[in-house]
């Protein structure tokens, strides 16, 4: 935003008091671990299916009584032939080994979906209005609950209705993670703690807890325990200093920042004067009043950048699901194995954008990862042309790989500019959003791949894919740039400016000969 003088002040406080010192570090690490025990309860439903669909032996059971409404557990015993040993012997639900078993699947895995969207929603206002921690940890102590509850009892319906129980929590604690490290950061720093994906961790977390359970029930169980137990961290985990500002909460956001520099073990001795013009450019620019979504669409700049952003977060995560599910089950013969590389063998590719957007900004670096994403799925069209497309099937895997690394850098990207663009009052009313938007990318990406290219080995959706990510580096180009910019607080209220003025010109009009 234009003329923020908040904004202003407060990064000059921080690169005082080090942008990067021990308290963001701290409370980067706490933030991660949070966001990483969320990634375990997120991907549990997905991760015990996946032992089941991508067994590639002879699933037999165990022997069950007549009257098999009673019993809560199977056991999946695969058996391999050849020169393959015991791929994988798993306790699963019943559900799970029926025949209909991947429709229920979709319809619970659409309920997440819809619930994340809910939370995400629900919480980016409350956070907004009463405050990032304590939304945070309340959703987080829901989530470990409903994820725990998940156990109880082996019915398909619970695990719909539950499942969409853990999507409202957890979206509940995404939005206000993600923005409550981003604010106490300096602005060399922002991209480095979202780029790193730290969230990544919960992946082989999860792993690791299913090595050693071998039983959806005691993955639950884990999973939920492991969530519940970081609850601990309320005691030492901060309110955002800028959000105590905009609410014109004064005394703590004075104290919060007085933290900072005690933790950093800094002295700033002209804070006090530095933040009275801080609560002068609060009072003279905006209300204190509760903020809705209708913020986002207030002003015709900040209406576009809204736009563009459910844009390209639902085409850019509807291409990502898509390439998600042609890469998922195929990487590896091994389960666990087969995990790991999906998320996280385009990580490293990330990185490299915490470098290029220092050199280019935002936005060219956002358009430059979509359209180089684009051509590299359009490359598809050299095995459509060699009339090879039923025989290279690594080949189109390659491309699919490829074609995913530059997805996930876009996503990051967005990500990043979505918390960056929009002032502390509606930050995570704005992410909410954005998240939303693609949430229901990665629905419509599901549906479209089950629905329409899952059996075609044809190069056209590769094409369209490619050409989502050429418009989607288009619109890129339509953001404002942030890279290198104070991070925005204050949502000018007209009315205020216009009363602003009036004093202005009466005050002259004493001076009037």
């Amino acid at each position: 935003m234009k003329n923020d003088a908040s904004a202003a002040i407060f990064e000059e406080i921080l690169s005082q008091i080090r942008p990067f010192g021990y308290f963001q570090k701290r409370l980067f690490f706490l933030t991660s671990l949070i966001q990483a025990f969320v990634t375990t309860v997120l991907l549990y439903l997905d991760f015990v299916y996946l032992n089941v669909k991508n067994s590639s032996c002879v699933s037999t059971t165990g022997g069950l009584p007549e009257d098999v409404t009673n019993i809560s557990t199977v056991t999946i015993t695969t058996e391999c032939h050849g020169d393959r040993k015991w791929f994988n012997q798993w306790e699963v639900p019943m559900w799970m080994n029926e025949e209909n078993a991947s429709i229920k699947f979709s319809y619970i895995w659409l309920c997440q979906g819809c619930g994340l969207i809910v939370g995400a929603v629900i919480s980016g206002f409350l956070s907004d209005l009463v405050g990032r921690k304590i939304v945070l940890f309340a959703n987080l102590l829901m989530m470990s609950l409903a994820q725990g509850g998940l156990c109880v009892l082996d019915d398909w319906i619970m695990f719909l209705c539950l499942r969409g129980l853990v999507g409202i929590f957890a979206g509940g604690v995404i939005v206000p993670s993600c923005v409550q490290t981003i604010e106490h950061v300096g602005q060399n720093w922002r991209e480095l703690c979202v780029c790193i994906c730290a969230w990544a961790m919960g992946i082989p977390i999860l792993i690791l807890e299913g090595l050693i359970t071998r039983h959806w029930r005691w993955l639950g169980i884990v999973t939920s325990s492991t969530s519940l137990l970081s609850i601990g961290i309320y005691f030492i985990y901060p309110e955002s200093f800028r959000w105590y500002t905009c609410r014109e909460n004064f005394s703590k956001a004075e104290a919060s920042i007085r933290e900072i520099i005690s933790v950093n073990t800094m002295s700033l001795q002209d804070f006090t004067q530095l933040y009275d013009r801080t609560k002068l450019a609060v009072l003279n620019s905006m209300y204190k009043r509760p903020r809705t979504f209708f913020d986002l669409l207030h002003t015709r700049e900040r209406f576009k950048t809204t736009v563009v952003l459910v844009f390209v977060w639902l085409f850019t995560c509807a291409v990502y699901r898509s390439l998600h599910e042609k890469m998922a089950g195929r990487m590896s013969v091994n389960v666990y194995l087969d995990m790991v590389l999906v998320y996280l063998l385009d990580i490293p590719l990330v990185y490299s954008s915490i470098v290029i957007t220092r050199c280019i900004g935002r936005r060219w670096c956002l358009f430059l990862y979509s359209v180089s994403c684009g051509f590299t799925l359009s490359c598809i069209l050299v095995i459509h042309v060699i009339k090879a497309m039923n025989t290279n099937v690594d080949m189109m895997l390659g491309i699919t790989i490829f074609g995913k690394l530059g997805v996930t850098s876009t996503i990051v990207l967005i990500l990043l500019v979505t918390l960056e663009v929009y002032p502390t009052s509606i930050r995570c009313m704005g992410f909410a959003v954005g998240l939303s938007s693609g949430i229901v990318g990665l629905c419509l990406g599901r549906f479209i791949h089950f629905e329409f290219f899952n059996k075609n080995q044809s190069s056209y959706p590769y094409i369209c894919y490619g050409v989502m990510m050429g418009l989607v580096g288009c619109a890129c180009l339509l953001f404002p740039e942030t890279s290198g910019k104070p991070l925005p607080d204050l949502v000018k209220s007209r009315h205020r400016m216009i009363s602003m003025k009036e004093v202005t010109r009466l005050s002259n009009a004493w001076e009037a000969p």
